[in-house]
């Protein structure tokens, strides 16, 4: 049996705005992030979550006094699968429940990534 490594990132623009991409092993859960690695003869099917998940819980982390606060999220998207990330938000978090979008981040060294924001 061989394995395989899957490649390609897991988010990405779609029409109706940027998603995550969740994966699909057969007899087990949806999870994100996808799974990385498979055997060859196991089918997986990638999933688009969002663009919009309700906001599940967060938290603000304050790193230090001279590094701003910076928040993280858990967002709950159909079909049953939480995902987790940065959330964005200019000076009160949003509510717990409210809907959330995915949208583009770049993390501080340069690398594209997604966030959170109401």
């Amino acid at each position: 049996m061989k394995i395989i490594k899957r490649t390609g990132s897991h988010f990405r623009e779609a029409a109706g705005g940027m998603v995550l991409i969740a994966a699909h092993v057969a007899g087990q859960p949806a999870q994100f992030p996808p799974v990385e690695f498979v055997h060859n003869d196991q089918p997986v099917e990638d999933i688009e979550l969002g663009p919009t998940g309700a906001l599940y819980s967060y938290t603000v982390v304050h790193p230090g006094k001279d590094k701003p606060p910076y928040g993280l999220a858990m967002v709950d998207f159909e079909p049953g699968v939480r995902a987790f990330g940065r959330l964005l938000f200019d000076t009160v978090p949003p509510a717990i429940g409210s809907h959330v979008r995915v949208v583009p981040f770049t993390l501080p060294d340069g690398t594209p990534d997604y966030a959170f924001q109401e």
